[in-house]
């Protein structure tokens, strides 16, 4: 392993260290810039969601509603004709005649109590559907009320949030002016790929993937004067002595 510089290696490694730490809240920031969109998105699909629902429910009532007119209407036609038929009956010569004019009434009124019977169903199917657009009026009101509170709440914590992020990323700029410029390439690059690019090595073994280190890299590290990688996970590892416990 070979040094990337020697001058001031502690002072480095403690600049690295706060970069990392700094850049670490600079992601967690950013991620919840990206969160709270996300959370508000979803609160409005729950609306939209309601609506179509709220839609296809007052679809289906006014369909039951316009059968139930018709039934209504064939019903008011078929008394009508029941009237004239018991008319008729008074008019009659002939017992054929009123044998058939008695058919006649009797099947209408079959027919007339059949629809009153589909009619009583579609009453109950009626009440039933409007309190459940009623119930479903009154959810989506609250819903949209909460989706209005939520994007004001949205709203102040991404400002405080953009707050942060301006500066955690001017915080990061003053504390990368102290590392050169090759270092600081090297750590961005492991930082994008590893996510941790400083980590600490104890007892021979680096934290950041957990293996074991050439015991002649461990050595060099427990030296100090040259900044390593580890050959498992390329990340920056440093010795770090270990307090043993009480």
């Amino acid at each position: 392993m070979s040094a990337l510089w020697r001058p001031s290696l502690l002072d480095q490694l403690k600049l690295l260290e706060k970069l990392q730490q700094v850049d670490a809240k600079l992601r967690e920031t950013q991620d919840a810039l990206t969160s709270l969109p996300a959370k508000l998105s979803s609160l409005k699909e729950d609306v939209s969601r309601v609506e179509k629902l709220l839609e296809t429910e007052r679809q289906q009532l006014a369909e039951v509603q316009s059968y139930r007119s018709d039934l209504e209407a064939a019903n008011k036609a078929d008394q009508d004709q029941m009237n004239k038929a018991k008319t008729k009956l008074t008019q009659v010569r002939t017992s054929k005649e009123y044998m058939a004019t008695q058919r006649e009434l009797e099947a209408t009124r079959r027919t007339t109590s059949e629809r009153d019977e589909e009619l009583l169903k579609l009453m109950e199917a009626i009440d039933h559907s409007q309190k459940s657009i009623q119930q479903h009026e009154e959810e989506l009101a609250a819903l949209k009320q909460h989706v209005e509170e939520e994007e004001k709440e949205t709203a102040e914590q991404v400002a405080q949030l953009e707050k942060q992020l301006r500066a955690h990323e001017a915080e990061h700029q003053a504390m990368a002016v102290g590392i050169r410029k090759d270092v600081l390439a090297k750590y961005e690059t492991i930082r994008r790929r590893r996510g941790l690019a400083v980590v600490p090595a104890h007892h021979g073994v680096c934290m950041g993937c957990n293996m074991a280190l050439p015991p002649q890299l461990f050595n060099i590290l427990q030296r100090g004067e040259t900044i390593e990688f580890c050959p498992s996970c390329q990340r920056i590892v440093y010795f770090e002595e270990e307090t043993e416990p009480q």
